[in-house]
């Protein structure tokens, strides 16, 4: 994705079913009565389906209106997008049910409308997660939810096969080739000269061999042509203020993530919040956050509440213009732009249905270094157990506020290392300029990250160059496809950074080392990192093998210095000794098993610093292999970058 500032930028950075309806049961025809809206759908929906209402009115873009829907009669259901053209929900019981729209237009005329429908006796099997409303260009995408049997009602141990989408109506869209998922369909929505519906048709075979149907439903939102020189120049959603009341409601919604500006807005539009308040309130932190849905801001004030015991958040938050969270946002990132984090919904959501609105198109880098022999995963662990638990995509589970730490923690604790890199609070006071990228510009050379790589660089050139392959996508030499999981070991282990991520620029140097010594400090989580083979299509058992790892690298002699410099910088008022004394020392990883049997750290002698002595495995020759993304880090770089 471009992103262009007029400024000079330097960016581094069968069975019925319906998700939709069944066939047999959907009803679009218009539905008017006193007023001009126009409401379709799914107007006769069987039990269990995932139902949409869509709402149109003529000569009128939905995308510029204040939208709100209601429930008045029926079952309470999961409403998770009151704010949208489309209500999107489930029927889990037969009955009646009503619901009313009111709808305001940019010139404040509003208009009501209600609907009455019942649910039919066929009971739905099959389901397409989930009917929305997106803005032409926007990407769009489109899952199924995982079997049941139909007579228990209970998830089924299997997946659907045979799996095939059809668009049915609406303008023609370019399903996704490089999609390889056959639960989900990736594509952008096509332009469109008014609001305009499209549907699509999803056949697929379930674990009882039956073949089921279901139908998805996706309004097309026109918009104003976007400027040459918007700073965000392909089509982002459309985001709003939490507390629409704040002060800085209306330049947030406009200044951060929108498609309609084309410089950096003002300081006096929009500036730090600490430069507002020393000691933000959460209630104060909300006043800057805008989201797609409303739940966002709801679960994630929930955690800077219960969460965040410390306090570390809302201290961090100080140095951020605004937090933004959206369902398209993949990867999370900060922008010195805007001065705004930009975080990514899927460490956000509790229910399924939270769940469903979120984007699944994958993190693009994930294609990134395919023709390396070697694999570097990471992930999070507690008492030689996985402190984070894995959902599939299909599955519909729910999450505590609790659960959401390992994710949620440690993407915050990144993204504002990169706030706090740029803006400490030391400089707060002092901050001048004509926005917070002038700002930003002002403090070249003084950066965190400046005076680590000044005070403690690091080494390897290999690794570094390697960075610019697996997270920049720069193109992989003979000599890097030449380098054995071993190689690699040896350039990492003798040098000094916390992750093989922190080679990709020296802000994300800064991060890593930040990220991982407050999650092991405050929620006793320590971060793995290893060195494995790839995937070994002859010898599948020689696949993944441990060449190299570490928990716990930031307690490393090597690492512990530069870790230290960086807390030091961020939290001068914290006793730096006596924090990282109390840090658990480093452990090494079991060498020759595979990287899921290393989980559990037996007693061995974790003082040697030799490699030479750690590694015994031989590095197994891959003629033929596949690069798989195990636990990659989807934060961005410092700077949100060219793709």
């Amino acid at each position: 994705m471009n992103y262009k500032i007029i400024y000079l930028m330097i960016l581094v950075g069968v069975l019925n079913g319906c998700g939709g309806s069944t066939d047999d049961a959907v009803t679009d025809a218009p539905l008017i009565e006193a007023t001009d809206l126009i409401i379709t759908g799914d107007l006769a929906p069987a039990v269990g389906e995932s139902v949409a209402l869509i709402v149109t009115i003529p000569n009128e873009n939905t995308d510029g209106l204040t939208i709100n829907w209601t429930q008045n009669k029926g079952e309470p259901l999961q409403l998770i997008a009151t704010n949208s053209a489309v209500l999107a929900f489930d029927i889990e019981q037969a009955g009646d049910y009503n619901f009313t729209v009111e709808l305001t237009t940019e010139s404040g005329v509003t208009h009501t409308k209600s609907i009455d429908f019942s649910t039919i006796t066929t009971t739905n099997i099959l389901n397409v997660r989930r009917d929305f409303a997106s803005r032409e260009g926007n990407k769009i995408s489109f899952k199924l939810s995982a079997p049941f049997d139909t007579e228990t009602g209970l998830a089924i141990n299997s997946s659907y096969t045979n799996v095939e989408w059809v668009q049915r109506s609406g303008p023609s869209v370019e399903f996704d080739s490089e999609n390889t998922n056959p639960l989900t369909t990736i594509f952008n929505a096509p332009d469109v000269d008014e609001d305009t519906i499209a549907t699509f048709d999803v056949s697929a075979q379930h674990p009882s061999g039956h073949t089921v149907t279901d139908k998805v439903h996706l309004l097309i939102q026109n918009i104003n042509t976007i400027p040459s020189n918007s700073i965000y120049d392909e089509v982002v959603a459309k985001v709003t203020a939490y507390n629409p009341q704040s002060s800085m409601a209306s330049a947030l919604e406009n200044c951060v993530y929108a498609n309609y500006f084309s410089s950096p807005c003002g300081l006096s539009e929009v500036n730090l919040i600490g430069q507002d308040h020393d000691n933000p309130t959460v209630d104060q932190i909300m006043d800057r956050v805008v989201t797609s849905h409303p739940w966002m801001a709801e679960n994630f004030k929930q955690f800077l509440t219960e969460e965040d015991p410390h306090g570390d958040f809302k201290k961090l938050l100080r140095s951020v213009s605004a937090v933004v969270i959206s369902y398209d946002i993949r990867p999370s990132y900060y922008w010195v732009a805007t001065g705004a984090i930009y975080l990514d919904p899927e460490d956000l959501w509790l229910t399924p249905e939270q769940r469903d609105v979120i984007d699944v198109a994958p993190d693009y880098r994930s294609a990134f270094g395919q023709e390396l022999q070697y694999l570097m995963p990471w992930r999070y662990v507690k008492d030689n157990d996985y402190a984070t638990i894995s959902y599939s995509s299909e599955s519909r589970a729910t999450r505590t506020i609790e659960d959401l730490i390992p994710g949620l923690g440690s993407l915050l604790y990144h993204e504002l290392a990169h706030a706090n890199d740029n803006f400490p609070s030391s400089v707060y006071s002092s901050i001048s300029g004509s926005s917070i990228y002038d700002a930003y510009l002002q403090r070249t050379g003084q950066k965190i990250a400046d005076k680590l790589t000044e005070a403690h660089p690091k080494s390897s050139v290999e690794m570094t160059e390697l960075a610019q392959v697996n997270f920049r996508g720069q193109t992989v030499t003979e000599l890097q496809k030449s380098y054995t999981p071993d190689d690699v070991a040896f350039f990492f282990s003798h040098d000094n950074a916390p992750t093989e991520y922190a080679y990709s620029t020296i802000a994300e140097d800064v991060a890593t080392l930040f990220d991982a010594t407050m999650m092991s400090a405050r929620y006793g989580i320590e971060r793995d990192d290893a060195v494995i083979s790839i995937y070994d299509e002859v010898t599948p058992s020689a696949s993944y093998i441990l060449s190299w790892g570490q928990r716990g690298r930031i307690k490393d002699p090597a690492v512990e210095p530069r870790a230290k410099f960086v807390f030091e910088r961020i939290f001068p008022e914290l006793d730096s000794d006596n924090f990282f004394n109390a840090l658990p020392e480093v452990q090494t990883l079991q060498t020759g098993i595979d990287w899921w049997d290393a989980l559990t750290i037996t007693p061995i002698d974790n003082n040697v610093s030799d490699y030479s002595t750690l590694n015994n495995v031989n590095s197994v020759n891959v003629q033929k292999a596949t690069k798989v993304t195990i636990d990659r880090p989807i934060e961005l770089d410092l700077i949100r970058r060219h793709k």
